[in-house]
């Protein structure tokens, strides 16, 4: 006997059963797909080494709010943005020197630059540390200073200038003491008449590097330094010069105060004797002295 029911069953049965393979092989296709897609065939060079370094490379460079990378910026710029705080020429901050204030300066200045970047990069009094603002280099930093010092009377050297080279090298320096030791032929032996002033091919030399070095900042011929002689000024140092080399020496040794302030070893107390020696001996006789 026919019975519908059971047919119609039957066919619900095996089109359920057709629609669930069709359902899996569609699953099936769009997962494989999915893992494929960011492969296409015929541009195997995509999949390079060079190629996703090229994709994932930085697309920048991470800079400060002002736009100059780290590392880069300058010390007029370093000082409108962190120390005019304290440093402004009309800063009302105690017992922080103002930029164009010589006589604030002045003290600090003869100190040298090594000693007032230590402060600064180490934090001083109430002075912090990178003056607060810690992401500084110790090269932006030195800028800052020497940017706030020479526009207050210093004249220290651009911290971004190559060392000054040696004042003399090789085989020039050679010839230099050569010529200086060795007198001419048939002439009589003069070094015992010969002036201090040249007081040694070699003092003098090292006597410049120390200068060039430190000294440059307070006695250069252009500083601004209160009763601060400077270097080439003969009638700035004349009436120094007439106490004695052994004088000097010793005020530049250990220290000396009257209308000005002279630290010991201009601040820089890994100075040998001798190499404060030099120095003084190369401004002096720079200067119309003949130590």
């Amino acid at each position: 006997m026919y019975q519908p029911s059971t047919r119609n069953a039957r066919g619900s049965a095996l089109f359920n059963l057709i629609g669930g393979i069709v359902i899996l092989l569609a699953t099936l296709f769009f997962l494989v797909r999915l893992a494929t897609s960011g492969y296409q065939p015929g541009t195997v060079e995509q999949s390079t080494a060079a190629a996703v370094q090229t994709r994932i490379q930085p697309q920048g460079a991470i800079t400060e709010g002002d736009g100059v990378p780290v590392g880069e910026r300058k010390g007029d710029k370093i000082f409108a943005k962190v120390c005019i705080q304290c440093h402004g020429a009309d800063s009302a901050t105690p017992n922080a020197p103002k930029i164009t204030h010589n006589a604030d300066w002045a003290p600090r200045i003869a100190q040298g630059l090594q000693t007032l970047f230590d402060h600064a990069w180490n934090g001083f009094n109430a002075m912090p540390a990178k003056g607060g603002q810690s992401d500084l280099t110790e090269l932006e930093l030195k800028r800052a200073i020497v940017y706030m010092a020479n526009q207050s009377g210093g004249n220290f050297p651009d911290p971004d200038a190559a060392p000054a080279a040696a004042p003399a090298s090789g085989a020039s320096e050679a010839a230099a003491s050569g010529a200086a030791s060795a007198p001419a032929e048939g002439a009589k032996d003069t070094k015992a008449d010969a002036p201090a002033a040249a007081g040694g091919a070699d003092v003098m030399a090292e006597g410049k590097k120390v200068f060039d070095g430190l000294c440059f900042g307070c006695h250069a011929a252009t500083s601004a330094i209160p009763d601060t002689p400077r270097i080439t000024h003969n009638d700035e140092w004349a009436p120094r010069i007439k106490k004695g080399k052994d004088t000097l020496f010793k005020h530049a040794i250990e220290g000396f105060t009257d209308k000005g302030m002279m630290p010991a070893k201009g601040g820089n107390e890994a100075l040998s004797d001798d190499e404060v020696k030099a120095a003084v001996t190369y401004m002096v006789n720079s200067s119309g002295g003949k130590f």
